[in-house]
């Protein structure tokens, strides 16, 4: 709405996020998560946010974190930013010539210091030498209930040599609504998209990918393949997707809409190390926010679409 993409899913992470910092959570594993949590949203800022909404026990969870982060350099503003700018600089113009190569150095690079594998820009040139060259397959994940144009705007996307799609492996045993044999239709799908993956190039996964569990499926898959993951995540209000179903050619049960809508639950930047680049693509089905690439300033996303996604053009079905 009025907000624009940027600014209303950076309040949408804070939103989402901030609760985690008032539970326990293991102290071995702690400064990975925040580093990861830190592409998603300055870290000071959502401590505050939890500690001003957490009872005392919480309290102690949110001031025991806030101490650890500022411990491991993480409270600052763009704490990853020397780290990125270092290895931008190191990779010269990779990121203009091949900058699908540029993200995954970087997030192979952040992702490393997130383990404590590495702390330098010197030591990121050195770790992420074997991304640089481009011979990895790539995979885009969309991720968005049925109507919010995930497959309009996959459709446009330069350069994609197989596509796999949930709903035309339905169509083919007779109808793309029969949810009945699901599970034999997932694993095809994913099977598809293993062989897919192994001849190399750009595959689209197209499935509403609603949950964390639903997108951790085909990237396993991804991850076996040693893929390049971009998750497309499409984000529409819910009163354009009731009028864009009213008209679309397979329309969706409203009852199954509104379950969609209620259990979707958009992916955070660097959530686990699971995806290397997020994409936000709006109602006008093109990139408005991006979060994960080289190009991104201090790791919280800057608006800017590129590699694949340039040229994606419009869509709204």
């Amino acid at each position: 709405g009025p907000a624009g993409m940027p600014l209303a899913r950076r309040v949408a992470d804070l939103a989402g996020l901030y609760p985690s910092l008032r539970r326990p959570f293991p102290d071995a594993e702690r400064r990975a998560g925040l580093v990861r949590m830190s592409l998603a949203a300055d870290l000071g800022v959502l401590h505050a946010l939890a500690g001003a909404t957490a009872d005392p026990v919480e309290r102690e969870c949110v001031e025991w974190s806030a101490l650890c982060a500022e411990e491991a350099g993480l409270l600052g503003e763009a704490p990853l930013e020397p780290l990125r700018a270092g290895l931008r600089e190191a990779l010269g113009g990779l990121g203009d010539t091949d900058p699908d190569a540029a993200d995954r150095c970087w997030a192979e690079a952040r992702e490393a210091f997130a383990r404590g594998g590495i702390s330098t820009p010197q030591e990121a040139v050195a770790a992420t030498w074997r991304w640089r060259g481009g011979a990895y397959p790539r995979m885009v994940q969309l991720c968005g209930p049925s109507g919010s144009g995930k497959s309009t705007f996959a459709r446009k996307l330069p350069g994609v040599t197989a596509y796999v799609a949930l709903d035309d492996l339905r169509a083919a045993r007779g109808s793309r609504s029969d949810q009945r044999d699901n599970a034999d239709v997932l694993r095809e799908g994913l099977d598809r998209l293993d062989a897919a993956l192994a001849a190399g190039g750009t595959v689209v996964w197209d499935a509403t990918s609603l949950t964390e569990q639903q997108r951790g499926l085909a990237g396993a898959v991804a991850r076996r393949r040693d893929a390049l993951v971009t998750q497309a995540v499409v984000l529409v209000d819910e009163p354009e997707l009731l009028r864009r179903n009213a008209t679309r050619e397979h329309p969706v049960p409203e009852p199954v809409l509104a379950s969609q809508l209620h259990r979707f639950s958009p992916p955070y930047p660097g959530q686990g190390g699971r995806a290397h680049r997020t994409w936000y693509i709006g109602a006008g089905g093109t990139v408005e926010d991006t979060a994960g690439g080289i190009r991104d300033g201090n790791g919280h996303g800057d608006g800017n679409a590129h590699g694949a996604g340039t040229g994606a053009g419009n869509g709204d079905s």
